[in-house]
């Protein structure tokens, strides 16, 4: 083979050789331009997972931050609807305890419109609804009109007869001193659409 080599004529040689020369300069240029194509893909790949665990952990921490106000703001005007009708033995005998909300509670609830089906969503509009007139009645409360007591204890029954319906004299003989805001809804008086969304408020917020 080499005898055949020597034989030819120089430029050929030389013409084979710059060939060859290219050749494996090519095979070598494409190996290390694959790598680093891999390697740079690879990094993107993990750029881009580490970017969609980084918003996965927002969204989840957001969600968590909006069920746990909105969670809040049922049960405090659960518990404080008991505990006014509770204690109204006479008008001027009641205490009337003031029912805080989320004033941005519409925000929350759409952001968490893909944990919910649409009739879940109304429901926790529906209690909003009551929830914003506790909250207007009762920070607007005059001890000296009969007419505040009336529209706070009518506020108070409908909320509860929106989530218990007829078993809402059964609610009002627990007592709230010795339950859980959970025990509270999550029990046989609730109406099942209402356990059901509140259940799943439960879940969001125990999300880790």
């Amino acid at each position: 083979m080499i005898r055949i080599f020597t034989d030819l004529p120089e430029p050929l040689i030389s013409s084979i050789s710059i060939m060859v020369g290219a050749i494996i300069g090519g095979v070598f240029s494409w190996i290390v331009s694959k790598k680093s194509t891999d390697k740079t893909i690879e990094v993107q790949n993990r750029i881009v997972e580490d970017n969609r665990k980084y918003a996965e952990n927002v969204r989840l921490k957001r969600s968590r931050e909006y069920a746990n106000i909105i969670r809040l703001d049922i049960c405090t005007a659960l518990f404080n609807s008991i505990r006014i009708l509770k204690n109204s033995g006479g008008k001027k005998d009641s205490e009337i305890y003031p029912i805080p909300m989320d004033r941005e509670y519409s925000g929350g609830v759409a952001y968490l419109k893909n944990d919910f089906v649409l009739k879940e969503m109304s429901y926790i509009y529906q209690l909003y609804g009551i929830i914003e007139k506790l909250n207007r009645d009762t920070n607007n409360f005059n001890y000296y009109n009969d007419k505040s007591y009336d529209m706070v204890n009518m506020d108070c029954r409908m909320f509860l007869r929106k989530l218990f319906g007829e078993n809402i004299t059964k609610i009002l003989e627990v007592d709230i001193d010795k339950m859980s805001y959970e025990e509270l809804y999550y029990n046989n008086l609730t109406k099942e659409g209402y356990k059901e969304t509140l259940r799943k408020l439960d879940d969001i917020c125990d999300k880790e």
